[in-house]
């Protein structure tokens, strides 16, 4: 089973913006071919990560509001949101080192 859950438009706040661990969001759209390719190393992530942050996934062909409200220009892109305020981002390809890299900083950093 997938640890990365799938959030629309009335969830995100309540598993978002009012998640008492930072989260991981993943913009994506289900054609998006480097959006699979990075499924992997999410999957791992969120194993390895598990309870010290959360994953969510958004798409923004269903969710454009959301992709728009925080300026996703292309997919994949990831942003952390903790305490209800992105404070990381990237976009791209993404491999299980750099997920990794970028995540230990806020590993624990709910609790």
């Amino acid at each position: 089973m997938s640890n990365l859950k799938i959030v629309t438009t009335q969830a995100f706040e309540a598993e978002v913006l009012k998640s008492p661990i930072p989260v991981l969001v993943d913009f994506h759209a289900v054609w998006c071919g480097p959006c699979k390719a990075s499924a992997p190393a999410l999957e791992d992530a969120a194993r390895e990560f598990e309870g010290e942050i959360a994953f969510v996934k958004v798409d923004v062909d269903e969710e454009p509001a959301l992709a728009k409200a925080y300026d996703v220009q292309g997919v994949p892109t990831f942003i952390v949101i903790k305490d209800g305020q992105p404070v990381e981002r990237f976009q791209g390809l993404v491999s299980r080192g750099k997920l990794a890299a970028v995540l230990e900083s806020f590993a624990g950093a709910g609790q």
